[in-house]
């Protein structure tokens, strides 16, 4: 597991090619945004990860899974996430290569957006764009508690 420490948004992105999480890091270098990522190769490491945390505000302020991981692959974390009610209001969102339609209405269920990830070097930094407006957002609502 290993993070990367600004200040501002935590996201915590499970990702079991390290390719992907390359063009991610490189993305958000290129991004005017702190942030602090904390990277995981599987299911078990997210939940191992939220497992210390003793404070929950403390928690990411978004979790992004792809949905083919060994050990535990996205599908069983999402659903562990969000039957466990100190994770069930961790934002999360799913960012795969997955074009399966079986995968989206597996991610509607659980109320999660799905995202195909992009190609390209621009298109993942757009994605990226996105995803710390969510954590903005996210962070300036007072309804929801684990916000960064």
């Amino acid at each position: 597991m290993k993070t990367q420490h600004t200040r501002q948004h935590h996201i915590l992105w499970a990702d079991d090619d390290n390719d992907d999480l390359m063009l991610m890091r490189e993305a958000l270098e290129g991004i005017d945004h702190h942030h602090q990522i904390t990277e995981a190769n599987n299911g078990r490491e997210v939940l191992d990860h939220l497992g210390s945390i003793e404070d929950p505000s403390q928690f990411p302020c978004l979790i992004i899974l792809d949905m083919n991981m060994p050990i535990l692959n996205g599908r069983e974390t999402l659903a562990i996430l969000k039957s466990e009610e100190k994770y069930s209001s961790i934002p999360v969102v799913v960012f795969t290569t997955s074009s399966s339609e079986m995968d989206r209405m597996f991610c509607r269920r659980f109320g999660v957006e799905m995202f195909t990830k992009p190609d390209d070097f621009v298109g993942h930094q757009q994605m990226i764009q996105q995803l710390l407006r969510f954590c903005s957002i996210c962070k300036e609502s007072v309804a929801t508690e684990h916000c960064c």
